[in-house]
Order: C-alpha cells, then structure tokens, then sequence
C-alpha cells in the first residue's frame, strides 16, 4: 500500500516540516536585524494606544522580561486587532519597541543593556 497525505506525495510533508521549523526560528534573535525606525511608524499607525499607552511598557510589574515574550505580544496585538504585519514588520515593530522601552540585550541572558 503506498500511503500519501493529505499534502501529496509522502516527501512533501517533510518540506512542510523543514519549512516550520525554519519558521519557528525566527522567534527570539529576529528582532536583532529588525528596523526599529519602521516600527516606530508602524506601531504610530497600527491601533496599539488605543487599548493601551505607552506606561505598559514602562511599569515596574510589566508582564513582558524578554525579547521572546515581547514578540509573543506583539503577534498577540497584531492578531487580535487584526494589523495583520508580516514577520519583517513585527520584527520591526519587535526593535522599536525593545531599543526605546524595555532594553533587552541581543543575546539570551536577558540583562538590561547599560
């Protein structure tokens, strides 16, 4: 019996495979190579004060202590007010937000840039 998925030929699936985890990659270092001018226009358009100002980035018991999770609630917002970025632009938005809010080094150990 010559089993295919839904996708075609048996092959196929581990191209879809390849492809994911290559996207789930991008999660974490992304941000380093991230236009944080862009993300500065592109946060100024999108609805993000409206639901919130800038003191969400700024409190002292924040939710968000690391790149990682910042990107995690910028997909969040982008999804749920439906701006529909593509992933260079929630890079962008990513290193806007990290170079003038929250500061988080480059690298993993998660250490507020002096």
């Amino acid at each position: 019996m010559n089993r295919t998925t839904s996708l075609g030929k048996p092959g196929n699936l581990l191209l879809v495979l390849a492809a994911i985890l290559a996207m789930s990659s991008f999660t974490g270092d992304a941000y380093a190579s991230g236009d944080a001018i862009n993300g500065k226009k592109l946060f100024d358009k999108s609805q993000c004060q409206k639901c919130h100002g800038t003191e969400v980035f700024t409190r002292e018991e924040r939710k968000v202590d690391n790149v990682e999770a910042l990107e995690k609630q910028v997909r969040l917002c982008d999804s749920q007010l439906s701006v529909n970025w593509f992933d260079d632009e929630i890079s962008d938005v990513v290193a806007y937000l990290n170079e003038t809010y929250y500061k988080f080094p480059k690298d993993s150990d998660n250490k507020p840039e002096e």
